[in-house]
């Protein structure tokens, strides 16, 4: 039998020889990963593939069907809004476009599934795009929201996600080809005052996507199956308001219209996650690297907060109480 010595000898140089293996991968992955972000590949080719957008009557949705339809995609428009919904699928129509369109409130489970179900039944082909768009936000300070309107913005925003991904994912799986794609926000990554649950709510789109990713990673029916994470700072829908931040070239409202430019860039590179504007990733990164007493002044400073300001605001508060 081999001594205990040799075979912990052995054991120290399999591990050297692994992370000598790892350090190559790593180094190499770093290169391929900084060239890409240098020079972008031109993105997959979109033509025939089937696409369908929740909260497709307006906004970002309203725009993704249109330019989506314009590089040869059939459109698929889910919307709880009728009048919204046949709108977006007239202006997709008026450009040439296949589109169909149904009404859904995707945060009802058997409404989704027994809108595939039709889908199926009318000859639309499968869904080879899945864009979870549709979401609610009510602005409130917490203790002062309505408790269905925190229930109504998981369901929309979270649980919605869940459903159309549980119904699509698998034909996908099955075709080896697909792309989820789930619209978070950058409150999905910064805590907002006045939106904690649209935030909690977009965190969780945040968990379910890299949980979700993770999960298939490795298995070999979904290696051709790609998910993309989106995070939006602030669209000019009218759902949020303006927060008002310096530096209005980074941080000022962005139309629809650009950020589905950007949505379907991030869907042509298979991005795992993009942020709109891009730098804020990296800004995202830097921050989360100080000490957090450091990234709230800086946080606080972009947002061009008043310190004196606030700090009156809570000794009013503080009177008002007593």
């Amino acid at each position: 039998m081999p001594s205990i010595k040799r075979i912990f000898r052995f054991s120290h140089l399999h591990l050297l020889y692994d992370l000598f293996v790892l350090s190559l991968r790593i180094t190499f992955a770093t290169i391929v990963a900084t060239f890409r972000v240098v020079l972008p590949s031109r993105g997959k080719n979109l033509l025939g593939e089937t696409v369908l957008i929740t909260g497709a009557g307006h906004g970002i949705g309203r725009e993704l069907a249109i330019q989506l339809a314009s590089l040869g995609c059939i459109i698929v428009c889910w919307d709880v809004d009728t009048e919204a919904n046949l709108s977006t699928m007239s202006m997709v129509s008026e450009n040439g476009g296949e589109v169909h369109g149904f009404v859904v409130d995707v945060s009802k489970r058997l409404e989704v599934r027994e809108t595939a179900r039709l889908m199926r039944k009318m000859g639309v082909p499968d869904v080879s795009i899945l864009i979870n768009n549709a979401a609610v936000l009510y602005h409130s300070p917490l203790l002062n929201q309505d408790s269905d309107l925190i229930e109504k913005t998981f369901s929309v925003n979270v649980l919605s996600n869940f459903w159309t991904i549980k119904t699509f994912l698998p034909s996908m799986m099955q075709n080896r080809k697909g792309h989820v794609v789930c619209v978070s926000s950058m409150c999905g990554i910064y805590g907002v005052s006045q939106k904690v649950a649209y935030c909690s709510s977009k965190f969780a789109v945040r968990g379910l996507m890299e949980a979700l990713h993770e999960e298939l990673r490795l298995d070999l029916k979904s290696s051709d199956v790609r998910f993309t994470t989106i995070y939006p700072f602030y669209v000019d829908t009218g759902l949020a308001r303006d927060p008002k931040y310096r530096f209005p070239y980074i941080f000022g409202a962005v139309s629809p219209e650009y950020a589905a430019g950007e949505i379907i860039k991030a869907i042509r590179r298979n991005y795992c996650e993009y942020s709109i504007p891009r730098c804020l990733f990296t800004l995202n990164s830097i921050n989360r690297m100080v000490p957090e007493t450091v990234m709230r002044l800086i946080l606080d400073f972009l947002a061009d907060v008043d310190r004196k300001a606030c700090l009156k605001n809570i000794a009013v508060r503080g009177n008002d109480a007593l």
